[in-house]
């Protein structure tokens, strides 16, 4: 660990004639959050409700817009939400070989693909090496928001290429689990 909540997986050449560990090796799985995940999904449902209760009311064209704009998004919320609190087992697992968020990978992402890797602001940033990026098994949604975010965020310098943010509210035990259960596997792996 570099400081507080940052890590720098080690790299493949660090350990001189180990095998390289499997994904079940010291792994630590963490749970959905219901709670967080049920009030937003019960926000955005109030939210999409007062949206049609304003188109209802046969209002003007800036309302109207709002309204549908209210119902378009916190109606995307509420079904991300919905998904991600149906969802059974763990929503993310963190091993010696690497990390496998089910919201954002279809496999596991190792540690040798990552230069490092942050957990601040309730968000697990993750900086990939750039000829292992476009290998990474992602899913689209995970693609579709690095962009968008780089859009908004604009992170400076060539970094910013290669940077993903995985939110943490979704996981039980919030940024803290996320960073307790990075510091005890890459801490074990030293």
């Amino acid at each position: 660990m570099t400081r507080a909540g940052a890590f720098r997986p080690e790299r493949p050449g660090d350990r001189t004639g180990a095998r390289e560990p499997s994904p079940d090796e010291r792994r630590i799985d963490l749970p959905v959050a219901r709670r967080p995940l049920a009030g937003l999904l019960l926000g955005a449902s109030v939210f999409v409700a007062a949206g049609a209760w304003m188109l209802a009311g046969h209002p003007g064209p800036v309302v109207a817009g709002i309204a549908l704009l209210a119902i378009a998004f916190f109606g995307l919320c509420g079904l991300v939400a919905l998904r991600d609190l149906t969802r059974r087992g763990p929503v993310l697992s963190v091993s010696a070989y690497g990390l496998f968020d089910r919201r954002f990978s279809t496999a596991w992402i190792p540690w040798s693909a990552l230069e490092a890797c942050h957990v601040a602001a309730g968000v697990l940033s993750l900086t990939v090496k750039p000829e292992r990026d476009a290998a990474l098994p992602l899913t689209r949604r995970a693609r579709w928001t690095a962009r968008l975010n780089r859009l908004v965020l604009r992170p400076r310098g060539p970094l910013g290429a290669r940077l993903y943010w995985m939110p943490c509210q979704g996981v039980a035990g919030g940024a803290e689990a996320v960073a307790q259960a990075l510091a005890r596997v890459l801490g074990s792996r030293r």
